[in-house]
């Protein structure tokens, strides 16, 4: 499992947001060209875990920072996912702001 936590300690980034949803990744497009990036996660929500921005089958959209493994960007400020493990992954877990921006997330069920 790969987090996430912007700008804040993991725990009180995830006490604090106001929604967190699950959700079918369906597809992973990077944006920047570097090895650290901005990654753009599209999706579908399976379930609603806190808030009621997202409703089940929902479309989910979000910008993730990520990275090449070995980048040398492990201690950016927020920290990254790993590019091609966001790619390979099933389903991930998203934690949002009052305003629909990412706190934390997690990305699960690598093939």
């Amino acid at each position: 499992m790969a987090d996430i936590g912007v700008g804040q300690s993991d725990s009180l980034a995830r006490a604090a947001a106001t929604d967190v949803v699950v959700f079918d990744v369906l597809k992973v497009r990077p944006i920047d060209g570097g090895e650290v990036a901005t990654c753009r996660v599209f999706g579908r929500a399976i379930r609603a875990e806190r808030g009621k921005r997202f409703k089940p089958r929902q479309s989910v959209r979000l910008t993730v920072p990520c990275a090449v493994q070995g980048s040398g960007a492990s201690d950016a400020t927020p920290k990254w996912v790993d590019r091609e493990a966001l790619v390979r992954s099933a389903h991930g877990r998203a934690f949002l702001g009052g305003d629909g921006g990412l706190i934390a997330y997690e990305l699960y069920d690598l093939n």
